[in-house]
């Protein structure tokens, strides 16, 4: 099909620029994990790795920084740079001290991960639309820039815009009905999109091959989702990126003819071999014009190609296929909320195995806890540890962050905190130990709050130790203080090699002492204002003489002070209380 002579170059700038020197064309390959063997094309640009869903590669490990390193993506070159992160990166095991560039064979490690880069992948400009998938069986696309010329394109009506039929009605009903029922009751985006494929290939008997390609909801790049060939000997298959680009762009369904059509370029045998003699791509979008993906087909059967009204067909049931694309999005996004929830009803029950689940029986005293998690999980832990000479050690933490991840560190913690209290007597060394052990763990910028208070009841005193947490409130005969405020101890994560240091003061009897987290001390009323230290020092200088009484009281008042406020944080409460010597035990 030779181009027509209102054709228009599909490289932006085409012939007006020759001299201008193009991006070089590079992939980065994973070579470890559940990822390995994907493939992913680098923009012109500056690109981010690390943790944090809003970078441009995501390397979904805890030991990985939010924002661990970025590649520049220039005419001169690609280079590399650690962004201070705490495990560093390094280029054919060589740490990355400074910005370098990279050439082709590095192969880049950061925890763990390797990445080989690839310098040759393609050749000629780089304008990366899209991700490969290497879900795929067989061989990756070739990602390849187009010297094609559009001949012919048109705008996509909106799914919710009355359609004038035109003068190829019959053909477009006939397809939407071949569509409907290709699809059919399908629900899942692993059903709908091989089906949508078939039911293409179907409407267009020319086609030769088929694909899908679906936007990435956090990068917006387009990604090979799904695709169809009916020559089993096709070889790998060949998707023009600036044709891609310009149909993402533009929202215009685009009929192009790539270079072997074109006399200007018959000469030139490498281009010929293997060249896509015509192509129809449509954008897939919403009623209200958001990009789900792009639709294309082709062929390279000079003698049956597409024409305007091959593509006003395919344009007149892009909105079918965006209903059914928009619809099975929509199914696997409730099936896995459905799997979530189902995983955080699990999480939350091993957590709670994780918790005690009763305060223990200790002569003399009486012990109350209370724990309740803002969402399904919390990051707040507490326990009671026994220790040699009956001595008991009762331990707060609060984790920073909420929510699954908090929990999964709360859970590594608690374990840390109870090996470590009872392998060592001196209270300021043990939780020197677990903050090392918690800088080991490559938990990066997470960082947790910690208090221990020992109770030795031979002698009725209690030693503390305070990483950063709340205080310990203690009430006697003199009234309500707060202990160990002097200690100076900074949360664990922080820094290596702190020293830690403890304090003792006696429990006389009727003498109690109040452990919480945050989520008492910071609840907050419908004006925004919190509960406060002093607020909590007034209640419990009031309250009543058990601890259970003690501690319900508090919770009482946070609650009315609350009222009405959604809880923000999770609320742990333990209140410890010496019996009166003439109190039955």
């Amino acid at each position: 099909m030779r181009p027509g002579p209102n054709a228009v170059s599909l490289r932006p700038g085409a012939g007006d620029h020759p001299d201008k020197v193009p991006f070089p064309v590079a992939v980065l390959e994973f070579q470890t994990g559940t990822r390995s063997g994907e493939r992913l094309v680098l923009d012109p640009g500056r690109i981010l790795i690390g943790r944090h869903p809003d970078c441009d590669i995501v390397l979904d490990a805890a030991s990985v920084s939010r924002q661990h390193a970025a590649l520049d993506v220039t005419a001169a070159g690609i280079t590399i740079e650690d962004l201070r992160s705490r495990n560093g990166t390094t280029i054919n095991d060589v740490r990355l001290t400074t910005k370098r560039g990279l050439d082709n064979g590095d192969v880049i490690s950061i925890c763990g991960q390797r990445l080989l880069f690839d310098a040759e992948a393609a050749g000629g400009h780089s304008s990366a639309a899209f991700l490969i998938d290497s879900s795929f069986d067989g061989d990756e696309p070739a990602l390849e820039d187009s010297d094609a010329v559009i001949v012919s394109q048109m705008a996509i009506p909106r799914p919710s815009a009355e359609e004038d039929p035109g003068q190829h009605a019959a053909a477009k009903l006939r397809a939407v009905l071949g569509l409907n029922r290709a699809i059919g009751a399908s629900l899942s985006l692993g059903e709908v999109l091989p089906r949508l494929l078939d039911g293409l290939l179907e409407v267009f008997p020319q086609a030769e091959r088929g694909f899908v390609l679906l936007t990435q909801p956090l990068t917006g790049k387009l990604k090979l989702r799904a695709r169809r060939t009916k020559r089993a000997d096709d070889g790998p298959p060949r998707l023009s990126r600036t044709l891609i680009d310009r149909v993402a762009s533009s929202r215009q369904a685009i009929l192009s003819a790539d270079a072997a059509t074109d006399t200007r370029f018959r000469a030139n045998e490498s281009v010929m071999v293997g060249c896509i003699r015509s192509v129809m791509a449509v954008p897939v979008t919403t009623g209200d014009g958001r990009l789900l993906g792009v639709l294309q087909v082709d062929s390279r059967d000079l003698r049956d190609g597409f024409d305007e009204a091959d593509l006003d067909v395919l344009a007149g049931i892009a909105s079918r296929a965006a209903q059914a694309v928009e619809q099975a999005l929509a199914h696997d996004d409730r099936v896995a909320r459905e799997q979530l929830n189902r995983d955080l009803e699990l999480a939350q029950r091993v957590q709670q195995g994780l918790l005690p689940s009763r305060p223990p029986e200790l002569p003399g005293y009486d012990i109350f806890d209370f724990y309740e998690a803002a969402q399904h999980v919390g990051g707040d832990f507490f326990s009671y540890v026994p220790l040699p000479a009956d001595r008991l050690a009762f331990v707060l933490a609060d984790v920073s962050g909420k929510g699954v991840a908090a929990a999964l560190l709360m859970a590594a913690l608690s374990a840390d905190v109870r090996y470590c209290l009872a392998s060592e007597p001196d209270l300021g060394r043990a939780v020197s130990r677990i903050n090392e052990n918690f800088l080991r763990g490559g938990w990066d910028d997470r960082f947790a709050t910690l208090v221990v208070a020992v109770l030795e009841p031979a002698n009725h005193t209690v030693t503390i130790c305070n990483a950063g947490h709340l205080p310990v409130f203690m009430r006697d005969a003199a009234g309500v203080r707060r202990v160990g405020t002097d200690l100076g101890g900074l949360p664990l994560g922080m820094t290596t090699g702190h020293e830690f240091r403890s304090c003792t003061v006696e429990m006389p009897a009727g003498a109690a002492f109040v452990l919480c987290t945050d989520g008492v001390t910071e609840a907050m009323d419908l004006a925004g204002r919190c509960y406060g230290l002093e607020r909590l020092e007034a209640i419990l200088a009031g309250s009543g003489k058990t601890a259970s009484e003690i501690g319900r009281q508090i919770l009482t008042d946070v609650e009315r002070h609350a009222a009405g406020a959604g809880r923000s944080d999770d609320v742990c409460l333990v209140c410890v209380r010496r019996q009166a010597d003439a109190e039955p035990v």
